[in-house]
């Protein structure tokens, strides 16, 4: 197994008996599995984020977007939104990470198509299955992860719509869904910023604007 360390301002040891997925599992139980950052096991490598959060371009852009979707699907009795921090495993794939949101609907909670599991830190702390979305919030640390182990993996593991947000540059916001394509998920094409989530049967657009203070503010549109 090779081992994938993306370092911020501190470090992280993976134990030398890390060399598998039930191991990596084990060590998801453990005491000495780190409370901060991200650390994910995603195509047989351990991904490890422990980079500090950009406020504007990441924090504040998640909260939207998690804001959005938790009202929406509560209002049209869809489901549940899992905001960051929930892990996300598909056993079968051998994958488990964070993602920065997940929206399952309460069908696939009622089929038993995802399940909501415990584990050694709680009671429901992990989902389990194929939740109807992924959503990923590109930072410096994460671009390749997101746009190419990630994309793979989430694929694999019967995600309907993969959904990538980057707001690094304000002059040329990304805001993705890709669909499941026959081998691989395709991008949705939009209509003046504008793309439509076959999930959730809306469209939604990323605007960016500023405050008194002249800070971004994001604004998650929906129509």
């Amino acid at each position: 197994m090779e081992a994938i360390v993306v370092v911020g301002e501190n470090q992280v040891d993976i134990p030398a008996w890390v060399a598998d997925f039930p191991s990596f599992r084990r060590w998801l139980d453990s005491e000495d599995f780190p409370e901060q950052g991200k650390v994910c096991f995603i195509n047989s490598r351990v991904w490890v984020d422990l980079s500090m959060e950009e406020f504007f371009e990441h924090g504040q852009v998640r909260t939207e977007i998690g804001a959005v979707l938790h009202r929406l699907v509560k209002d049209a009795k869809f489901g549940r939104f899992a905001p960051e921090g929930t892990r996300y495993v598909h056993p079968e794939t051998e994958l488990s990470t964070e993602p920065d949101g997940m929206v399952i609907s309460n069908e696939s909670l009622r089929s038993g198509r995802v399940r909501l599991v415990g584990g050694a830190k709680g009671v429901h702390t992990r989902v389990h299955g194929s939740p109807e979305i992924v959503i990923e919030i590109v930072s410096e640390g994460s671009e390749v992860k997101d746009a190419e182990w990630a994309m793979a993996a989430y694929f694999d593991a019967g995600i309907a719509e993969y959904w990538v947000i980057d707001a690094r540059d304000e002059d040329d916001i990304r805001f993705d869904i890709y669909k499941r394509g026959k081998k691989e998920y395709t991008v949705t094409r939009k209509s003046d910023r504008w793309v439509k989530s076959g999930v959730l049967g809306r469209s939604f657009r990323l605007t960016q604007s500023e405050d008194g203070d002249g800070e971004p503010v994001f604004t998650l549109e929906v129509r």
